[in-house]
Parts: structure tokens; C-alpha cells; sequence
């Protein structure tokens, strides 16, 4: 039995936010050990230079891509809704833009073809 398309964007979504967290988290972490170093008397260039090394583009450019992970997983819960409100709800988009607090444009542009 498959579940509901509702449960499993939501637990995308979940999934997706888990990751950017964690890929968040480790950023941020190198970077306070940034500041532990510095705090400690450390040069910068130097401080730097361990980040590079260490993965520091790497370690950002995951988070970046996590947190994009992260966004399109609600992007496409928005128009999954937007799809469901207008097609079981039975609402118009006018009803569904007015509901989601959204313009009617942006209803429509969700409501049309998926990615």
C-alpha cells in the first residue's frame, strides 16, 4: 500500500531538511574552530589556509547545495498542494491564492506543469 502523496512530501521535505541541517552544522562548525584559533592568537592567513585545506569550498558548497535540496522539496510540496486544493478540493485558483495568502499568479504557476 503506497502512501499518501501529503505524507511523503512532507517526509521529503523532513529528509531534506535533516540533511541541510547537518551539512549546516558542520559549516558552521570548521568555522568555530576558525574562531578557536583565531581567539587563540592565530594568524589568519593561517586560519585560512587549514579551512582550504581541511575542505573549507567543499564543507560550503554542501551546505549550499543542502539547503537547495532543502527548498525544492517545499517547492514541490507548494505545488503539489496547490494541484490537490484545486483538483479534490475542488477550489479555484482565486480560492486557493486567497487560502495560501499567495497571488493568483503565483497559484497559477504552481498549479501548472510539475518540474
Amino acid at each position: 500500500m503506497t502512501e499518501d502523496w501529503f505524507v511523503e512530501a512532507v517526509e521529503r521535505v523532513a529528509e531534506a531538511g535533516r540533511q541541510a541541517c547537518l551539512a549546516i552544522d558542520k559549516a558552521v562548525g570548521a568555522l568555530r574552530g576558525g574562531c578557536e584559533a583565531r581567539n587563540a592568537g592565530r594568524p589568519i592567513v593561517d586560519i585560512v589556509d587549514e579551512l582550504i585545506a581541511a575542505g573549507g569550498r567543499e564543507t560550503r558548497l554542501s551546505a549550499a547545495d543542502a539547503f537547495h535540496e532543502y527548498e525544492r522539496a517545499i517547492a514541490l510540496m507548494r505545488a503539489d498542494v496547490v494541484r490537490a486544493l484545486v483538483d479534490e478540493g475542488g477550489l479555484s485558483l482565486t480560492d486557493v491564492a486567497k487560502r495560501l495568502r499567495i497571488s493568483r499568479q503565483a497559484a497559477s504557476r504552481l498549479y501548472g506543469p510539475g518540474p
